[in-house]
């Protein structure tokens, strides 16, 4: 497991920087929709900011995953299908945290809970701001950031996409042309060069 931190402890920063960057945009976008009183404005924009979320993470992903196939198909390295649940959950770790506080505050009626409750709900919502719009709507009577059970539910789609991305990736299975390798000039249909040279 020290191994795992070390060869990831980077890509997992990476992803949590990714989470706040769009979790701010997302945030923002929202306010902006609120500032309309348009619902409809307001989950159309969190539904955006969620897939460009969940896209950044999957091509991220895919390419740890592409990195490793050469050494997993060696035998260099342990082929290990949950390294990108891994990875993910790891990154993750801030926003469970958060969620622990927020169902214990709810569940136990102590005052010290209650205001770490409050504090770590609002910091909950800000780094996961793409989510904000939707936990906004009305579910069961109140609003779905209401319910403490909801927050360990937000990483689950970046959980899944990261695994499923990187399988694809280590198994070099893509769907876009986004995800093909760009080689330097120099380095394109030699035998050509080759020939253009010679004439």
């Amino acid at each position: 497991m020290k191994q795992f931190f070390s060869t990831h402890s980077y890509n997992m920063v990476k992803m949590f920087l990714n989470q706040f960057a769009i979790a701010l945009f997302g945030f923002i976008l929202v306010l902006a929709a609120g500032q309309a009183e348009n619902t409809t404005l307001r989950n159309v924009t969190s539904v955006f900011a969620i897939l460009f979320y969940l896209f950044l993470l999957y091509v991220m992903t895919w390419e740890i995953g592409f990195r490793d196939k050469v050494s997993v198909e060696t035998g260099r390295k342990k082929r290990n299908p949950f390294t990108g649940v891994l990875i993910s959950l790891c990154a993750n770790s801030i926003n469970f945290i958060l969620a622990i506080f927020i169902m214990l505050a709810s569940l136990f009626d102590v005052a010290a809970l209650s205001n770490i409750g409050g504090v770590c709900a609002s910091i909950a919502v800000f780094i996961e701001g793409m989510y904000t719009g939707l936990l906004a709507n009305h579910v069961w009577g109140a609003a779905l950031n209401s319910y403490w059970f909801v927050y360990f539910l937000l990483p689950i789609p970046a959980i899944v996409t990261c695994g499923i991305a990187y399988q694809l990736g280590v198994h070099d299975i893509k769907f876009t042309a986004l995800f093909d390798q760009v080689y330097p000039e120099s380095d394109r249909e030699p035998s050509k060069k080759g020939k253009n040279n010679h004439d």
